[in-house]
């Protein structure tokens, strides 16, 4: 490929090597055709070189492509069978039987969590309503009270209405 370029060049080289020379100058004569057709050679040895080398690369990165895709497809292959074969092991097996136990403890874990936590807002509850009835009943006795002594019932007076029980 790139010889045919070389070949020329020596020619070229040679052609000019052996020119003779012009006295008194560093100049020689050379064969003015020669020279040209010595030049067109290089030139179409050059483009024939260039074009080889043009396909030469493309091929090969063709090749290329063709190698990695090949080489996802069996890297793809290798972990669908890595996949199946770890999924048929015991030791799967085992791992899915006690991730089934943990499962199931976890959820009677929460449902015995949270009935204690019903029950500790029921009792807070019963006791805040208890609280509430005891501040109820004081102040219907302290109405009672100021009614009875300042005649609040009469029906001239503006009391407010009472609430029952």
């Amino acid at each position: 490929m790139v010889e045919r370029t070389r070949e020329v060049l020596a020619q070229l080289r040679h052609l000019v090597d052996g020119a003779k020379a012009v006295p008194m100058s560093a100049s020689c004569m050379v064969n003015r055709g020669e020279a040209l057709a010595l030049i067109d050679a290089a030139a179409r040895a050059l483009e024939e070189d260039v074009g080889e080398a043009q396909r030469v690369t493309a091929t090969s990165l063709e090749t290329l492509e063709r190698a990695q895709d090949e080489a996802k497809q069996i890297i793809a292959s290798a972990e669908e069978k890595a996949q199946f074969l770890a999924s048929q092991t015991p030791v799967m097996e085992l791992a899915r039987k006690k991730a089934a136990q943990l499962e199931a403890r976890a959820l009677t874990d929460a449902e015995a969590l949270r009935r204690e936590a019903d029950a500790y807002v029921d009792a807070r509850i019963a006791s805040f309503e208890a609280g509430l009835q005891k501040t109820m009943s004081q102040v219907r006795t302290m109405r009672d009270r100021l009614a009875s002594r300042s005649s609040l019932d009469d029906t001239s007076t503006q009391a407010l209405p009472r609430l029952k029980a």
